[in-house]
């Protein structure tokens, strides 16, 4: 997975925890992520978190439904950049 494959959901996640690992100072990593969430795509090569079941989040009300992150994200045409066209077009 690239970053532009990233749903808003899954940078409000990343953006909180990362957030709440420096204020509180905590040992947090990717193997403690996996164990709370799953990596999820509805076909269309763009991906969000699912929680995992009887596991304990961590980060509340940020969901895929969330309608301010068309206020804090952007869309950019690959033509439209350097060597964008070159960019990963899908998970492979």
């Amino acid at each position: 997975m690239c970053y532009c494959q990233a749903m808003p959901m899954l940078w409000g996640v990343l953006y909180s925890l990362e957030q709440i690992i420096s204020d509180q100072g905590l040992d947090f990593n990717l193997s403690e992520l996996s164990h709370l969430y799953a990596t999820v795509s509805h076909g269309s090569h763009q991906f969000l978190f699912k929680a995992k079941p009887h596991q304990p989040l961590p980060i509340f009300k940020t969901t895929k439904n969330d309608t301010s992150w068309k206020n804090q994200f952007f869309f950019v045409r690959r033509a439209s950049i350097p060597l964008g066209d070159s960019l990963l077009k899908s998970g492979s």
